[in-house]
């Protein structure tokens, strides 16, 4: 692929879909569409749902007759509902196909009921930690299922795939477009339906990824700050957070005010249409957007590269 292509991001949660159109015009990228639809019935991630193709085709559709796409590359980024996620040592002299024959034992160990040849197992390896011998890396696992229906939604709409990823590691690539943050260390939380995750990033790249469940649909905050004091244990090199962003659904200022106060650090919200040029016609819809940080993942993945 191309650097500087035309490219549709698309981020799904258990409940919604939302698409952005990144086209690539005098040597900058403009967004040329946003849009949302809500699906008739909400997935159920506990069983995987056989009607899951049929219920993101429509509301895809939905979109796509009201604006017609300009773009033949689309990526998807999902909630952290539809993904399994581990944190293991690992030996980072190992082959390729010898680490994801390790992570695949690993899964099992944690997922015995589960066969990890239904997985799509990708990693992240973290920073490594100062003065620490062993390596880590986080274990983002994926059903195919899911997988085959983003392929086969492509293909009928003769779309090329180029991406499925993680709806906080998408939202994460907006941050090397802020230039004021230079590469520093930060923090960043992401807020799904039913659960959130945070990264810990030192130079952009995570020193920690973590995946937990919401506490009636809010941020728990006491947990969260347990969970930062032992990540600056692990990492005393990191002495403060130099930023830290927040996005993801269901976030109000109250929220976020909340972590602030007790958690002394000042989060801020992601906008993402700040950090990509709008179209005139796009630039009126963005702004009667309730919520702008919903759409971060969106984007982020429409910006990815490699």
């Amino acid at each position: 692929m191309p650097l500087f292509e035309n490219h549709v991001g698309v981020s799904l949660s258990l409940d919604k879909i939302r698409l952005v159109e990144l086209v690539y015009s005098d040597n900058e990228f403009v967004l040329e569409n946003v849009d949302e639809e809500s699906f008739e019935d909400k997935l159920n991630i506990s069983s995987i749902d056989k009607n899951f193709f049929n219920i993101l085709q429509k509301s895809f559709l939905e979109i796509t007759t009201r604006r017609a796409l300009k773009s033949k590359n689309i990526s998807f980024s999902l909630d952290p509902e539809f993904f399994k996620l581990f944190k293991v040592p690992f030996d980072n002299t190992l082959l390729q196909k010898d680490l994801s024959e390790h992570l695949k034992w690993e899964f099992t160990k944690l997922h015995p009921k589960l066969s990890a040849d239904d997985y799509l197992l990708q990693n992240i390896e973290l920073k490594k930690r100062e003065n620490f011998p062993v390596n880590f890396t986080v274990v983002l696992c994926l059903n195919k299922k899911y997988v085959e229906a983003i392929q086969r939604l492509c293909k009928s709409n003769e779309l090329i795939l180029r991406y499925v990823d993680y709806s906080h590691t998408s939202a994460d690539v907006l941050l090397r477009f802020n230039k004021s943050l230079k590469g520093l260390n930060g923090l960043s939380i992401y807020k799904s339906n039913e659960s959130y995750s945070f990264t810990l990033l030192d130079d952009y790249k995570p020193a920690e990824l973590i995946k937990r469940k919401l506490i009636d649909n809010k941020l728990p905050i006491d947990e969260i700050k347990n969970e930062l004091s032992t990540i600056m244990v692990n990492h005393p090199g990191l002495s403060s957070f130099l930023y830290a962003f927040i996005s993801g659904v269901n976030i109000d200022q109250k929220e976020i005010d909340e972590m602030n106060n007790s958690l002394n650090i000042k989060f801020k919200r992601k906008d993402p249409f700040n950090e990509v040029k709008l179209s005139d016609e796009i630039s009126s819809l963005t702004g009667l957007i309730e919520n702008p940080i919903e759409y971060t993942p969106a984007i982020g993945i429409a910006l990815r590269l490699f």
